[in-house]
C-alpha cells in the first residue's frame, strides 16, 4: 500500500501562537516540520479558508529563496496576485521553510519537498474531507 493509501505521509497541523492566533504547519511522516504559515488567522473557519486557498493555488505559488542574516537559506511562497483578493498587490506570503539551509541548493530541495506535501495533503483532502 502507498503512503497516500495508508494516509501516512505529510500532514498539515493546526498550531497555536502566543498571540492566540491560529496557523498550521506542515509536517514529514517523521514529525520534522517542513514549512509553517506566513500570517496567524483569527479564527478557525479563517484558518480552514486561508488552508483551502492554499491547496487550490498550489500549482500557482511563486518562491523566493533569500539569504538570512545568519548566511542561512531560506524560502517563502506567495500567492498569485489577485485583484479580487482583499489588499491584492504582488501576491499575499502563505508559507515560509520552516528552518533555514546551508546551501541554496538544499533550500530548492525543501522547496520541492513542500510542493509534495501539499500535494499528499490535497489527495488527503480528497478523500478524507478535511485538512488536518
Amino acid at each position: 500500500m502507498s503512503a497516500a493509501e495508508t494516509g501516512r505521509g505529510p500532514r498539515l497541523v493546526p498550531v497555536r501562537g502566543a498571540d492566540g492566533r491560529a496557523g498550521w504547519s506542515l509536517v514529514a511522516a517523521n514529525g520534522r516540520r517542513l514549512a509553517a504559515a506566513v500570517r496567524g488567522y483569527r479564527s478557525e473557519q479563517e484558518l480552514a479558508a486561508g488552508v483551502a486557498e492554499l491547496l487550490a493555488e498550489r500549482a500557482a505559488l511563486r518562491f523566493v529563496l533569500s539569504q538570512r542574516e545568519d548566511r542561512q537559506w531560506a524560502w517563502t511562497a506567495y500567492l498569485p496576485a489577485r485583484s479580487t483578493r482583499a489588499g491584492s498587490g504582488g501576491g499575499e506570503a502563505v508559507a515560509r521553510s520552516a528552518r533555514g539551509y546551508l546551501r541554496r541548493d538544499q533550500c530548492r530541495q525543501s522547496v520541492t519537498g513542500f510542493l509534495q506535501g501539499v500535494e499528499h495533503v490535497q489527495r488527503m483532502r480528497r478523500t478524507a474531507g478535511s485538512p488536518w
